[in-house]
């Protein structure tokens, strides 16, 4: 990485975006504390709850969903009332698998669980890498209403993201990154209004070589 700086502020959903190889995740594996970073500085809120989904799964794989949820509840000192916990397993199509060993969820199924593990200790910032990975289209549409749902409530949200037109649904606002630089940081809408779609933007300059 070199040089990367952008905010993340409360109310916003901004989108890392660039070819496979850029640095998204590398981004999001600083900002959340899993890799150490050589130079520069990360400031942070101390205190902002941060919750943070990778491409990887962590769970007890022979136990059942709601088995999971309990355990995770427990140990991040669960902060998200019980209803709430039942209204995000309801909207997101997820309480009827609940009851079934987590060794036989689809890949979405699994995504969707990580998700809601992730809601358990009521963040104010969530980190979520690829979160419509694996999704079928109910699911994401599902998905990114509950995403925008938490932001309205004045949440915090970086996703990372390959798909340009679910972040044009999705996201206020993208960085886009290419070779651990930042080649653009704008809103979403300013960007669409001149370019008509990301995926036209993400051309200029990614494959182009626009900077």
């Amino acid at each position: 990485m070199k040089d990367v700086s952008f905010d993340i502020f409360m109310n916003e959903i901004l989108a890392l975006i660039g070819p496979n190889g850029a640095g998204k995740t590398t981004t999001i594996r600083c900002i959340s504390g899993i890799f150490k970073v050589d130079s520069g500085t990360i400031i942070k809120n101390p205190n902002l709850r941060v919750s943070v989904v990778s491409e990887k799964d962590f769970f007890w794989e022979g136990d059942t969903g709601q088995k999971n949820v309990e355990r995770f509840y427990k140990y991040f000192e669960g902060k998200l009332s019980k209803d709430m916990i039942d209204y995000y397993s309801e909207k997101l199509g997820l309480k009827e698998f609940l009851s079934k060993k987590v060794h036989t969820y689809s890949k979405g199924t699994r995504r969707k669980l990580s998700f809601l593990l992730s809601l358990l200790p009521d963040p104010d910032l969530l980190i979520l890498d690829e979160p419509m990975s694996g999704l079928d289209p109910i699911s994401r549409i599902n998905m990114r209403e509950t995403i925008k749902e938490l932001k309205r409530a004045g949440k915090g949200v970086l996703i990372t993201s390959h798909d340009l037109a679910e972040v044009e649904k999705l996201a206020d606002r993208f960085v886009l990154i290419k070779d651990g630089k930042i080649l653009a940081d704008n809103l979403v809408w300013d960007a669409l209004s001149k370019y008509q779609s990301l995926e036209k933007l993400f051309l200029d300059f990614v494959k182009e070589g626009r900077s």
